[in-house]
């Protein structure tokens, strides 16, 4: 048990370090910015898409809904008649141009990430600009079809009428399809961000130490704005500077699943090389 707590106080010491000297909260800002600025398109060409393939009724029965109860009834208005005007004329222009708007956008979020994360894993940029632009493209396009592939499976498992004892099974099974997809975005961003390529199994760990740590935010703030009195905000001033507060959370959290992550590493390597040299001198000796 002390070993292990020893180990814990090494790794968190570690991370505490890490953290401090590459400034990774002061980088954590930048990507919520680079977030925010990708997520709004992200979500109009989402509402397009449904408007496309004829599923305006996903918005009006189950998003809408939710908008209601945690938007106060300015930012609700707002976001109500945004929604309104891309489902209706403006959908082929979000589903087109809008498109490589949105692409634009999630490919400049993987760029605000590669200077921090390579500095988590102590790696030297030798990607040329162009090199970085065409894969934060390439990575982007991929984080957004797993983003919308998720938000698709949670919003159109409600549509599937299942009862009786299936209807728990379903349940669970959409939101482990969800948190799979999940999963694959952040093991995406850890793959194709950084400018050292990762092994396949500490990208797995990676992934669900940053997932662990973004669920873990999500579920605190979410207790967090419960309890906000929406009436002391303008309207939806206030819900942008949440969702960007909320955003700032997430990119701490996952800076910290991977900061945690490259710890690790660094510790197995470390017990590795020590087994080896102490080998090598029994050996010696024998």
């Amino acid at each position: 048990m002390r070993h292990y707590r020893s180990d814990l106080r090494r790794v968190w010491k570690d991370v505490s370090k890490e953290f401090a000297q590459n400034d990774l909260l002061t980088y954590s800002s930048a990507i919520a910015f680079q977030v925010l600025y990708a997520v709004v398109p992200l979500a109009l060409l989402a509402l397009a898409g449904l408007a496309l393939v004829g599923q305006r009724g996903v918005y009006r029965d189950h998003i809408a809904p939710a908008l209601r109860r945690h938007l106060s009834p300015d930012a609700y208005g707002i976001a109500n008649r945004t929604a309104g005007r891309v489902m209706g004329g403006e959908r082929l222009w979000w589903a087109t141009l809008g498109l490589v708007i949105t692409v634009w956008g999630v490919g400049a979020s993987l760029r605000a990430m590669m200077r921090p994360l390579n500095a988590v894993y102590g790696a030297r940029e030798t990607r040329s600009w162009s090199r970085r632009l065409l894969v934060s493209l390439i990575g982007g396009a991929l984080v957004m079809v797993c983003v919308l592939a998720a938000a698709g499976v949670v919003l159109g498992g409600r549509l599937v009428q299942v009862g009786g004892v299936v209807a728990p099974l379903f349940f669970l099974l959409r939101w482990l399809v969800a948190l799979a997809l999940l999963l694959a975005t952040i093991a995406i961003l850890i793959r194709v961000v950084p400018a050292r390529e990762r092994p396949a199994r500490w990208i797995t760990i990676g992934s669900l130490l940053a997932a662990v740590c973004w669920i873990g935010a999500t579920t605190g703030f979410a207790a967090y704005i419960s309890t906000v009195s929406y009436s002391s905000f303008y309207g939806g001033l206030g819900s942008v500077i949440l969702l960007l507060i909320y955003l700032h959370v997430s990119a701490i959290a996952f800076l910290l699943g991977v900061t945690v992550d490259s710890s690790l590493r660094e510790e197995v390597s470390r017990r590795t090389n020590t087994r080896r040299r102490g080998r090598a001198r029994r050996r010696a000796g024998t």
